[in-house]
């Protein structure tokens, strides 16, 4: 009779668990928004901003991320840009862009442009290509354009179980003034030395279950402040 054994599963699962968290703990934090959190609530932003611990992820998301990214660099090759990861700053938020890719072989001859690159599941790939570009991911394509002073930007998803790739070019100033409000409020809420009130940008992020910080969803602001003060106190 067969039998089942989970010893490797399990070892990889603990080794990658154990090399994310010391990531995480080597990671010394600016201070700064970056490109890639402009579509997260405010108060997810200011709570980061702040080095507030996010909810600990399990293996299964570890495992994902690793994932995409193994996905992400494959089709980063298969791109021949010019650049990788260029370090970008716009009104005080950074990033880095995935690519800097030369179109002039492609279908919309643009010139340069920056091309942010996606991993997402199969499901993921068929609602894109159906409803278009996810918000948080055009933002922050189109803050690496706005950086550059370039009028397109491309987003590239890559369906990690096939690899078929699906790409959607969009024009910066489409997105100007949403990003700049995003930041504008940004800066307010850290002058301001509050923790915002949890509010969607997106209805996903209203799922507990994908909440980065879960806990204070329900609180006020003030409520929210409070929780803070009192937790930088005790550190």
């Amino acid at each position: 009779m067969p039998m089942i054994d989970n010893y490797i599963d399990n070892k990889i699962g603990e080794v990658l668990l154990s090399k994310n968290k010391e990531r995480e703990g080597n990671h010394t934090k600016s201070g700064k928004l970056s490109a890639s959190r402009l579509g997260d609530p405010l108060q997810w932003q200011v709570l980061y901003a702040l080095g507030v611990p996010q909810k600990e992820i399990d293996q299964y998301v570890v495992r994902k991320f690793l994932r995409g990214n193994q996905v992400e660099d494959w089709l980063v090759e298969h791109l021949n840009p010019i650049s990788t990861q260029e370090f970008v700053e716009y009104r005080n938020v950074v990033g880095y862009i995935d690519a800097m890719c030369d179109t002039s072989e492609w279908e919309n001859k643009l010139g340069l442009i920056p091309v942010e690159v996606k991993s997402v599941t199969s499901m993921k790939f068929k609602r894109i290509a159906k409803e278009g570009v996810q918000k948080g991911h055009r933002l922050q394509a189109g803050f690496y354009a706005l950086a550059k002073g370039m009028t397109h930007f491309a987003i590239c998803y890559v369906n990690s179980d096939d690899l078929r790739v699906h790409t959607i070019i969009e024009e910066t100033k489409n997105v100007k003034d949403e990003i700049d409000k995003i930041i504008t409020d940004y800066e307010n809420a850290r002058s301001s030395g509050k923790i915002p009130k949890f509010e969607s940008s997106e209805v996903w992020q209203s799922n507990i279950e994908y909440s980065k910080y879960p806990l204070r969803m329900p609180l006020t602001e003030e409520e929210a402040t409070e929780k803070y003060l009192v937790e930088k106190q005790k550190q």
